[in-house]
């Protein structure tokens, strides 16, 4: 039986990238729960996973991709796709976990 965070980003469309990384990231620790009161900012950043802005830089001497933020035009198509209203407080969550993912994606979190 697959966790509960995979089953569910297939539910919500994403992508067979975004399910093996939710699935890598899990590392075999099971079901992850989330809080009611941020599962609409979780969703729209499920939602939006797709519409990041990169550019390329130097790492440790070589060429890398440097995650630099969502682009909210396309964020907010990719929502309004989906029938996700973004208020005042799913930007807010939006944007927290926007933030801890870009400084995951460039080795920034640790």
């Amino acid at each position: 039986m697959e966790p509960e965070a995979v089953s569910d980003a297939r539910r919500w469309g994403a992508g067979a990238e975004e399910i093996a990384a939710i699935a890598r990231a899990l590392g075999g620790c099971g079901e992850v729960r989330v809080w009611p009161q941020n599962r609409a900012a979780l969703d729209a950043f499920l939602a939006a996973a797709t519409q990041w802005r990169t550019a390329i830089g130097l790492r440790d001497g070589r060429l890398a991709t440097l995650w630099v933020g969502l682009d909210y035009a396309g964020v907010r198509v990719a929502l309004a796709s989906r029938g996700i209203a973004l208020d005042r407080q799913t930007m807010s969550g939006l944007h927290v976990l926007e933030l801890a993912a870009r400084e995951a994606m460039n080795g920034e979190a640790g």
